[in-house]
């Protein structure tokens, strides 16, 4: 069971990463500069200042564990976001989100 729960809290925080990045692609450049837009793994990393493996690691729910909280709040720092925006957009995700991220991804 707890194994399990794990997996669904990975997937959950993937998908919110993805939401949270989808969103900021599609609005920052109405708001921002070229510079200041964060749009890949990498410039998240560097914003970040952690490796861009880890940053893909959590968005791909490929950690044995899951991202640690402090990676998380790292990552949503770097992209632009407030912990209550990561917070809305976790307590949104559907079982139905979860399935499909599992499909596709073939988890």
């Amino acid at each position: 069971m707890k194994k399990e729960l794990i997996q669904v809290i990975k997937i959950q925080i993937a998908i919110t990463l993805i939401s949270l990045l989808e969103t900021s692609k599609k609005f920052s450049p109405i708001n921002k500069t070229n510079e200041q837009i964060i749009e890949s793994y990498n410039r998240i990393a560097v914003e970040a200042d952690i490796r861009k493996a880890t940053v893909s690691d959590a968005f791909n729910a490929k950690s044995i564990t899951g991202p640690n909280s402090t990676t998380v709040f790292l990552i949503v720092k770097a992209m632009g976001y407030t912990l209550s925006d990561f917070a809305k957009k976790y307590d949104s995700i559907t079982e139905a989100d979860v399935e499909k991220f599992k499909k596709t991804r073939k988890i």
